[in-house]
């Protein structure tokens, strides 16, 4: 009897470890960074649909899971089941090791839902340290398009 208490006991304890020891390899393998926030500058612009709130995002909403940076702006409108298209242009310079790139993105707004661009960047072409965006713009409805003016910020990538 003593032998299978024994045998019980270190069968548990070895289960235990692995299991613990398993839960920490995979929690650190796409552990995702607090998501950080930075202002826009020089952002407003009038919607296409005129009789709406102004084209204006405020801020960049940085985070970064399993090596991949995302950087997203929102924008709205009242214009309930209608919205518009928003056309975007990402430039971004990394301020410290001089890496660049352009990325795209389309993406329509209909409320009640907010419109957003979130554009996912590999962290190893973005850069850590501190990185320029630059976002141009081009808002659309059926008739007619509105180019929203360059807004810019300084984001940190960890």
């Amino acid at each position: 009897m003593t032998g299978s208490k024994t045998r019980t006991k270190v069968a548990a304890t070895a289960l235990a470890v692995a299991t613990t020891a398993a839960g920490a390899a995979v929690a650190g393998a796409g552990t995702a960074n607090a998501a950080r926030v930075y202002p826009l500058t020089s952002c407003t612009a009038l919607s296409p649909n005129i009789v709406d709130l102004p084209y204006n995002p405020t801020r960049v909403i940085v985070s970064e899971y399993a090596g991949t940076t995302y950087l997203t702006t929102e924008f709205s409108s009242l214009w309930v089941g209608i919205g518009y298209t928003s056309r975007m242009r990402l430039d971004y310079h990394n301020l410290r090791t001089h890496q660049r790139g352009t990325r795209f993105s389309t993406r329509h707004v209909s409320p009640p839902y907010t419109g957003t661009h979130q554009i996912p960047i590999r962290t190893s072409h973005l850069g850590r340290g501190p990185v320029r965006v630059v976002l141009n713009a081009v808002n659309s409805n059926a008739a007619w398009s509105i180019p929203a003016p360059r807004c810019t910020a300084v984001i940190h990538v960890r």
